[in-house]
């Protein structure tokens, strides 16, 4: 079947990477699933939208449970190698662009992720993140059909604010979240003071953004046509990332980071191959 040579084939490749990386399993009783066999469900289940745990029955071990997948201490194992695949493909896209004389320019935006429904959070204590931090207010300023004119208003959210740095060619280069209320200055901002990644790639590469950025001093302003356009090749990247927050099921921080890290590594590397 398609939906098996999909899966080994980014299996082979996360267990080559791994063993090239000298990453081993700790001493004792071996687990039902490996690092490996794990990091290839979450990268699989953003392809087909299915859930982790019924792409595991289906395809490896019928009697599966949740808990040989999403206990915490795996999650994080599974989240180092993705993170660590991710820097090493875009380390070694970067070479090929350079080396190609090619120029190469970041877009930074984001892009709010429900964690709950606004209704049930005004009343029920949200489990896998609570805080007063994750409500996040949005001003709104769209065309309506039915006025014939603009319309502004405020929609409340409860959930997380996941930024994303691309080229513009659309591949992400570095992504993480923070609250609904933090703005995406301010989590850039921070981002830039705790991420040596990122400043690294801002110390080489010009970064853009849209309107929302001015007074940023790590950001130009778009303001010509083909600036505009190459920017809009991040909105390619936000295309499926709300998707996939529906059927993840995903029930703390670093299990969404991990989902994150997986969702870019197909966007960037796998989408193209797995269609062709």
């Amino acid at each position: 079947m398609l939906l098996l040579q999909v899966y080994h084939k980014i299996l082979n490749t996360m267990q080559t990477f791994s063993k090239t990386m000298g990453y081993t399993q700790k001493a004792g009783r071996k687990p039902k699933l490996s690092d490996e066999q794990i990091a290839s469900l979450l990268i699989l289940s953003l392809l087909t939208g299915m859930p982790v745990l019924k792409l595991a029955r289906f395809i490896i071990d019928d009697k599966l449970m949740s808990y040989h997948i999403f206990r915490k201490s795996r999650v994080k194992r599974v989240y180092r190698l993705l993170r660590e695949y991710m820097l090493y493909r875009v380390s070694l896209l970067i070479l090929l662009k350079l080396a190609s004389g090619k120029k190469i320019r970041l877009v930074v935006d984001g892009t709010l992720l429900p964690v709950a429904n606004v209704n049930r959070a005004r009343t029920q204590k949200i489990r896998r993140m609570s805080g007063k931090q994750f409500w996040g207010v949005r001003n709104r300023n769209l065309y309506s059909q039915h006025y014939k004119q603009r319309v502004k208003f405020k929609e409340l959210y409860y959930g997380v604010l996941v930024m994303v740095v691309c080229d513009t060619d659309g591949a992400p280069y570095d992504l993480w979240f923070n609250p609904a209320s933090y703005h995406e200055v301010r989590s850039l901002r921070l981002r830039f003071s705790k991420s040596l990644w990122l400043r690294s790639l801002l110390e080489r590469f010009e970064l853009i953004g849209d309107r929302g950025y001015r007074g940023c001093e790590l950001v130009k302003v778009c303001s010509s046509k083909e600036d505009k356009s190459q920017r809009q090749k991040v909105e390619g990247v936000f295309s499926m990332l709300k998707l996939f927050n529906y059927s993840s099921r995903w029930r703390h921080w670093i299990c969404l980071l991990t989902y994150l890290y997986a969702y870019a590594i197909w966007y960037s590397f796998f989408r193209k191959e797995v269609f062709q």
